[in-house]
């Protein structure tokens, strides 16, 4: 059985990670409408970022956070002013823009780092031992299942206790309505925007400490973040941690029972089945938890 218990574990940090990757994600698209395909490779910069913080100027972790964390939302940014300038139809284009941009962003990954894998190595390998369960967790993975869930329970906290959460919040459920009620839509895009860059910012280096680093490595987290979204509703923090938790248990465990080149497979079908089982889930933007 502790095989089992093992895999769930190592399912649930996994799961924390991939609310992580869903959060940024899902209040960008809450406040534009647009499916932004190069999330994933935004990402994937936030690593390579912390992976060159660590190999060439050899910084602490505590510190490569904080400068990614930083770095990330003046990207993200620039992204908002890129997508405010696009023409109708707006989503349409979006996806092409953005398309285009994570085309981009894996030839600079390429040119920069060549198509090696990469892995930002931490000084310390701990083995935290759970005895009472009978379990073992490395440092790397309760730090990617702690890490995720502050920042989750951090953006819960700001949506809904907060009058810029709140505010934040109304804009994704209703823009109209919203800027009806005095709220000014535009700062809640910088908003939205820059939190989902701190939050990239975050899961950048926690998978460059986690997982290998490669320059196609983007399409994964993007499609990751599509089904959380498409599962959980936008905007929607307590949901998005239970589907994250479901699909990363789903994934240890597939990987456990028929080997982990099928780990992907399961995210896949995953979102054929709510597309088939909730056509309509995309078009929901209730924010209520």
């Amino acid at each position: 059985m502790g095989i089992w218990q093992q895999a769930i574990l190592s399912g649930l940090s996994l799961g924390s990670f991939y609310t992580l990757l869903g959060l940024g994600f899902s209040l960008i698209f809450g406040v534009t409408r647009a499916f932004n395909l190069a999330h994933g490779d935004f990402i994937l910069l936030a690593g390579y970022l912390a992976f060159a913080l660590w190999h060439f100027w050899h910084l602490p972790f505590s510190w490569i956070l904080i400068l990614c964390m930083v770095s990330l939302p003046v990207a993200m940014l620039a992204l908002r002013e890129l997508l405010h300038r696009l023409p109708e139809p707006f989503e349409l284009n979006s996806l092409v823009v953005t398309f285009g941009l994570a085309i981009v962003l894996q030839n600079l990954f390429l040119g920069l780092f060549s198509a090696d894998y990469r892995l930002l190595l931490l000084p310390t390998t701990v083995v935290l031992d759970l005895p009472a369960c009978s379990l073992m967790m490395t440092a790397n993975q309760a730090m990617l299942l702690l890490g995720s869930l502050a920042a989750t329970a951090a953006v819960y906290l700001f949506l809904y206790r907060t009058f810029a959460g709140k505010a934040l919040r109304a804009t994704i459920q209703n823009r109209e309505g919203a800027a009806l009620a005095g709220i000014r839509v535009d700062q809640m895009q910088l908003l939205a925007f820059g939190l989902g860059g701190v939050l990239i910012g975050l899961a950048g280096p926690l998978m460059a400490v986690n997982m290998y680093l490669h320059p196609a490595g983007g399409l994964e987290p993007t499609l990751i973040a599509i089904i959380l979204t498409i599962a959980a509703g936008v905007g929607r923090t307590g949901s998005l941690l239970w589907v994250g938790w479901l699909l990363g248990a789903a994934e240890s465990l597939t990987a456990l029972a028929v080997g982990s080149s099928w780990r992907e497979l399961v995210s896949a079908l995953v979102l054929l089945l709510i597309l088939v089982g909730r056509p309509q889930a995309g078009a929901k933007h209730d924010i209520a938890s």
